[in-house]
């Protein structure tokens, strides 16, 4: 298929509101001298705030917005949601960053989250197969979809695939590829892990990275397993065959950086249709009190119309393999130095701004101009920029994560 050919001819649905944008941000409960909360999640809190709930650990809250029109009514969904939250916990504070504060020595002392029995009996599995100062990583998720108007403009110009769900897959499984592929941009541009707190779990003889969440000893999934992206079919096939061979307790164990979403169980899915994509890869901003920007969410908004732009991939697994390695290569990177992939992403950057005039979107230019000159300037991005701020020392990290943790809102 002709994607550049077929956006073309629908130059006019293409703009800020191409993509209904909802967002899930992960964070920790900490005390006002940074250690985790010792307290429960108040449970009239909870019922008072539909979109708050608890991820792995009683101290990790997750803030959920609803499905919104675009990716700055999105952000202006979270920055509510994060005060209502905040005003609930005070005197406590969210820990801004995606890697926890220190740890107990006894990981035994992490308090799973107090939920059901089968929610904490799932939670125990996950303890018992990756840690739990594992799942104490926290992140920013991007739940993305394509405008309905968009998604039938498209379908209605081209003549290749005749049923209307169909095409649906087919757009989102092309984005998937080409996005698992070229992650290794975001990670450059966002990552902000490069060092760890005490008792972490992780192996520290590695310095300074840009994104310790995003290499091979973060929020992952144990080695072995493969997850098709060739087709909806072919995913959830291997999703279920992980399961039974128990290389998964559940399908909703895959940490993959994108997931296919439709319903609640993958018969829903294979019946339906994927209605969205789960981009589970940022790391959180701890300079935005919802950790995230707008200008992040722009270039995620431009790099997601990018990856429809480009073409497709003639084999979809070997294409995303070789994106997981330049992930995880990126990832641990030093934050300061020129990214190995400098060259692929000036490209990236000239097809985007190529996009942008053939479809008379200057926000997309503007995206591109930004990505080039970060990629020129490697002290930019948030990693170099976290650890300028700190020298590579705990003590300044830990002062300054309690200053942004303590902002107004």
């Amino acid at each position: 298929m002709d994607w550049q050919q077929l956006l073309k001819l629908n130059s006019v649905a293409i703009n800020s509101n191409m993509l209904q944008v909802g967002l899930e941000r992960e964070g920790q409960r900490i005390v006002e001298t940074g250690q985790l909360a010792q307290t429960d999640l108040a449970p009239a809190l909870i019922g008072k705030l539909p979109g708050l709930q608890r991820d792995f650990a009683e101290t990790q809250v997750e803030l959920v917005t609803p499905v919104c029109s675009n990716a700055e009514a999105a952000g202006r969904a979270l920055t509510e949601l994060t005060r209502q939250v905040r005003q609930g916990i005070a005197p406590e504070l969210i820990w801004p960053l995606s890697v926890p504060p220190a740890l107990p020595t006894d990981e035994r002392l992490i308090p799973i989250a107090k939920l059901d029995r089968a929610a904490v009996a799932y939670r125990e599995g996950l303890a018992q197969r990756y840690g739990r100062r594992r799942q104490m990583l926290s992140g920013l998720h991007c739940n993305i979809s394509l405008n309905p108007d968009l998604l039938t403009a498209l379908f209605q110009t081209q003549t290749e695939i005749t049923d209307p769900v169909d095409f649906r897959n087919h757009c989102y499984l092309h984005i998937a590829q080409n996005y698992l592929h070229y992650r290794w941009l975001l990670t450059y541009l966002y990552g902000c892990t490069p060092h760890v707190w005490p008792n972490s779990g992780f192996h520290e003889s590695h310095g300074l990275v840009r994104s310790l969440r995003n290499g091979p000893e973060g929020y992952v999934n144990r080695p072995g397993l493969h997850v098709s992206y060739a087709s909806l079919t072919q995913y959830c096939d291997s999703l279920q065959t992980a399961v039974a061979r128990g290389q998964l307790s559940a399908v909703k164990e895959y940490y993959g950086q994108v997931r296919l979403r439709g319903g609640r169980d993958l018969s829903t899915l294979r019946q339906t249709g994927i209605q969205y994509l789960e981009l589970r890869q940022l790391d959180l901003n701890p300079w935005s009190i919802i950790g995230v920007t707008n200008e992040q969410l722009q270039v995620v908004t431009w790099f997601t119309a990018l990856m429809l732009w480009l073409p497709s991939p003639t084999d979809p697994d070997a294409w995303i393999d070789a994106g997981q390695r330049a992930n995880q290569h990126v990832a641990l990177e030093a934050p300061t130095a020129r990214t190995q992939y400098f060259e692929t992403g000036m490209r990236l950057a000239a097809t985007l701004r190529e996009l942008g005039q053939s479809l008379h979107q200057s926000a997309a230019e503007d995206v591109a101009t930004l990505i080039a000159a970060r990629l020129r300037a490697p002290a930019l991005t948030l990693a170099a920029r976290w650890c300028h701020e700190t020298q590579g020392s705990v003590t300044q990290a830990t002062q300054l994560a309690l200053h942004l943790a303590a902002r107004r809102i």
